[in-house]
């Protein structure tokens, strides 16, 4: 999975989804610099139209800051926040496989 598959898959995301998508993603530093200016936009223009976050926003948001709190959030999830964190853990899985795929120029010496 790549970029353009996430973007791509912004358009299947409620306008809740992408605000919850669009909040991580301007605060995620694993996610490469130029996928957040692709993806941006896209989320930009379909949260749009969501309406401010709940109480049970704000704790998927914090079940995609830190995973060990995930069991108990999970109970409380809509759907739109299901498909939120699962974009969002997708497209950081995405940003470590391209990573690891990276030659490191320090090993090259910059060549």
């Amino acid at each position: 999975m790549d970029v353009d598959f996430h973007l791509h898959k912004v358009q299947a995301l409620s306008p809740k989804a992408a605000k919850i998508a669009l909040r991580m993603l301007d605060r995620d530093p694993r996610v490469p610099t130029e996928w957040v200016m692709s993806l941006r936009p896209a989320l930009v223009e379909r949260s749009s139209d969501a309406d401010s976050f709940g109480g049970t926003d704000w704790m998927t948001i914090a079940a995609i800051e830190r995973p060990g709190i995930r069991r108990f959030t999970e109970r409380f999830e809509s759907r739109e926040q299901r498909h939120a964190r699962l974009w969002v853990m997708s497209l950081r899985t995405a940003a470590k496989q391209h990573d690891r795929a990276e030659p490191d120029e320090s090993v090259y010496g910059g060549l």
